[in-house]
């Protein structure tokens, strides 16, 4: 009998922006992409340090996930990973970035770390 891959279980629709979210619209994995693509974190315990507070187990879940997803890739000991986006994971950079400019347009957010965030995306 033929398993059902984990993308024909998990789609909800035929919607690009609905299979995006199921790819990366939980709360924390987008903050993993950044992490990597602007932050320059590497492993468990940096992702671990980001402002956002993520627990451990979430940080473990988010990381299969995203393993599991194509998203991202690693290299190392299982208690000494380096991760690293793969092509798809490199994808989102567009997607970072419009979200970046819609929070800097209309966040609250500490503008030290909006300054911070246009130098890093040089937008």
């Amino acid at each position: 009998m033929k398993k059902e891959s984990k993308e024909t279980i998990e789609k909800r629709s035929d919607c690009p922006i609905s299979c995006t979210m199921d790819l990366v619209g939980d709360k924390w994995s987008l903050l993993i992409i950044r992490d990597l693509l602007y932050l320059g974190k590497t492993s468990y315990n940096e992702f671990l340090s980001s402002g956002e507070k993520i627990s451990t187990n979430i940080l473990n879940d988010r990381l299969v996930k995203l393993t599991e997803d194509g998203l991202i890739t690693y290299t190392g000991t299982s208690k000494r990973k380096i991760y690293k986006l793969t092509k798809k994971g490199l994808d989102l950079k567009p997607i970072l970035e419009a979200i970046a400019v819609f929070g800097i347009k209309h966040s609250c957010a500490n503008k030290e770390f909006l300054r911070h965030v246009k130098k890093v995306m040089e937008l």
